[in-house]
């Protein structure tokens, strides 16, 4: 052992405690290298340790259980310390000599405090991002400091002095920093600064001028900054690539028009500027732009010619633009290939911007005119529209759509040319709450959303794409074969329903845990299952309404399924892989966030006994009267109080 100079330990108990002994690193003097990973709240050092190597450069330990490292821990020689997501409170006291130390990893250490003296290491680079619990940054050497991230730390109550001196700072992230109301003028000391992220700081009013000295600034973030009301007229863009404004709902872009040349920029956010009235100009200039982000920009009309200029565009951002009429004609954006202009309700004209337009979306629009054209676009791959009653006019828009939407609130009966669009991939009958029935639907379909169908009975469809998302939200009058289709012929679902179905053939109250023993000789080397979790009201508000509904996430291991949007009394059902490392296999779902939701109840079925299981259901059914086919017979239990909401990725 005392030869060992690398240990990379990974633990996959799940649901168990793992004690290590104080005596695990005795004897491995050389060890260099430590590396410990797996899942929260396994590993357990409630001894501490009494030895570890003076040797050690770099120590990696994910969940780290102490409040302290280990007195004993010698630091002469370690060049990274990574513990994300830690117990940790402090590290240790007094100021220790760090001359190789380059690399510290603490983010998500919500117990952190405190940190020592730092002043010690040379050229570091310090991640304490989400340390929510840290008061005060601790003594830094600015001169040597090369990137510091500090977002989220939403203790912290003075800002870094030594950013002052910070002459090799190169990236700085300052996001949701905590009553941030001017950034002091001394960041523009930074002179070497290339990335700089204010995301969310919701009171900074306004940007000093010496940000006009950060030349070689690449990145630019003031997403959210919702009272920042003044862009520094004298920024140097030269060397800018990114710049996300997005949300800053309080700027006065006039001051953008001073901004020249921006040769380097690639990137630009504008979104959910209700006060755009025009694009600043400068944009035009931006010939190397290849995303553009003006989506929920409410009050914008037009697009400026210019934009003609931006021959290297490639994703043009435009949704949720509802006062947006026109598009310039005559022009051809040659490396556009995704145009996003859903619920930009008002534009009526088809957009002719690009042929080589690979993705583009145009539901929630006016427009009921399709041009022979696009048949000739050779790079047309995705096609979203909005159902409109001429639709069927246009058979070269039928042979090129794969996304349908149809939410008109009267509809009673599909439209029978709806199978004629043969590519369809996703279909959306949002809203149509009179729509009693769902017939035969084409094999194509991945997506299928019918939520708030209150009216909706009765699915004479198969499903026989095996990899169909199916949103059955507030469909409470679905029939009980229907309810068996959902569940068992799709690879994820949502719909209402009180309890888990005797279809799953283990089950638990809550998360779990569920045990499940395997009998197949030899083991696989992982297995599929199917899963379905009862999300229920953890309060006494109406959860069931929208104004409650949120957006859950399931976890399972280290993997999370959205619950999107979380409604009680709704069945959530989704996949699930397992590695199997012994006969008996155990499994235990969480939410991410549990103050307003809870698990009411989940179930699993091996992906094998759903074949089965289906296979003897059909093999019984027959042709009814009415020519439906009654599949998947109601006895399968799966019945329950209905109320509602899927899981769209």
């Amino acid at each position: 052992m005392v030869w060992t100079r690398g240990i990379k330990l990974k633990y996959n108990t799940e649901g168990e405690k793992i004690e290590i002994s104080e005596k695990a690193f005795e004897g491995m003097s050389n060890l260099r290298f430590l590396k410990v990973y797996g899942y929260r709240d396994a590993l357990q050092l409630t001894r501490g340790l009494n030895y570890i190597s003076h040797k050690l450069r770099f120590l990696e330990w994910n969940y780290f259980p102490m409040t302290c490292l280990p007195s004993i821990l010698n630091l002469e020689f370690l060049v990274e310390l990574i513990m994300h997501t830690s117990k940790l409170e402090k590290l240790w006291e007094g100021t220790k000599p760090l001359p190789c130390l380059k690399w510290m990893n603490l983010r998500y250490s919500e117990n952190l405090k405190e940190l020592p003296d730092l002043s010690t290491a040379t050229n570091l680079e310090l991640d304490l991002r989400n340390c929510s619990s840290l008061i005060k940054l601790p003594s830094l050497n600015g001169n040597s400091l090369e990137i510091l991230y500090i977002g989220r730390c939403s203790s912290l109550v003075e800002f870094p002095s030594f950013i002052e001196n910070a002459v090799s700072l190169r990236k700085l992230d300052l996001t949701s920093y905590p009553n941030l109301l001017e950034l002091p003028s001394y960041v523009g000391n930074a002179t070497n600064l290339d990335e700089l992220y204010l995301t969310n700081c919701l009171h900074l009013v306004e940007l000093p001028l010496s940000l006009g000295n950060l030349q070689k600034l690449k990145k630019l973030s003031l997403k959210g900054c919702s009272k920042l009301e003044v862009f520094p007229t004298n920024i140097n863009l030269e060397s800018l690539e990114k710049l996300d404004l997005a949300g800053c709902s309080s700027l006065d872009l006039g001051g953008c028009s001073t901004i020249g040349n921006v040769p380097s920029l690639r990137m630009l956010k504008l979104r959910s500027l209700p006060q755009l009235l025009d694009l600043p100009s400068f944009i035009g200039n931006a010939i190397n732009l290849d995303y553009l982000d003006l989506s929920g920009c409410s009050n914008l009309v037009e697009l400026p010619v210019f934009i003609g200029n931006l021959q290297k565009l490639k994703i043009l951002v435009l949704a949720g633009c509802s006062k947006l009429e026109f598009l310039p004609t005559n022009i051809n954006l040659e490396s556009l290939i995704f145009l996003s202009l859903s619920d930009c309700s008002m534009l009526k004209c088809f957009p002719q911007i690009s042929t080589n337009i690979r993705d583009l979306d145009l539901t929630g629009t006016a427009i009921e005119q399709v041009p022979p054209s696009i048949r000739s676009w050779p790079r047309l791959h995705t096609l979203h529209m909005s159902y409109f009653e001429n639709l069927k006019e246009f058979p070269h828009a039928l042979e090129r759509i794969t996304s349908l939407c149809l939410t008109d609130t009267e509809i009673q009966e599909l439209p029978p040319w709806v199978k004629k669009i043969s590519r369809l991939i996703e279909f959306v009958l949002k809203g149509c709450r009179k729509l009693v029935s769902i017939p035969p639907i084409l094999d194509s379909i991945c997506y299928l959303d019918a939520s708030d169908c209150e009216s909706l009975e009765i699915l004479e469809c198969s499903f026989h794409n095996k990899i169909i998302t199916l949103n059955f939200a507030n469909c409470f009058k679905l029939n009980q074969e229907a309810r068996d289709l959902i569940i068992q012929n799709s690879v994820e679902a949502v719909l209402p329903g009180g309890q888990v179905p005797a279809y799953f053939t283990h089950q638990a109250t809550g998360g779990g845990p569920l045990s499940i023993k395997l009998n197949e000789k030899p083991l696989p080397k992982s297995l599929r299952f199917k899963a379905c979790i009862l999300l229920v009201d953890k309060g006494d508000h109406d959860a069931c309404s929208k104004e409650k509904s949120t957006q859950v996430f399931a976890m399972y291991k280290n993997d999370r399924h959205m619950l999107c949007p979380a409604l009680a009394q709704h069945l959530y059902t989704f996949e699930v892989e397992k590695e199997v490392t012994s006969s008996e296999l155990l499994f235990e779902f969480k939410l991410e966030s549990d103050d307003v939701w809870k698990i009411g109840e989940c179930g699993i079925v091996q992906h094998l006994e759903c074949i089965s299981m289906m296979q003897m259901e059909r093999s019984s059914n027959t042709q009814n009267g009415d020519g439906h086919v009654a599949t998947l017979g109601s006895g399968l239990g799966l019945g329950g109080k209905p109320t509602r909401p899927v899981v769209r990725p």
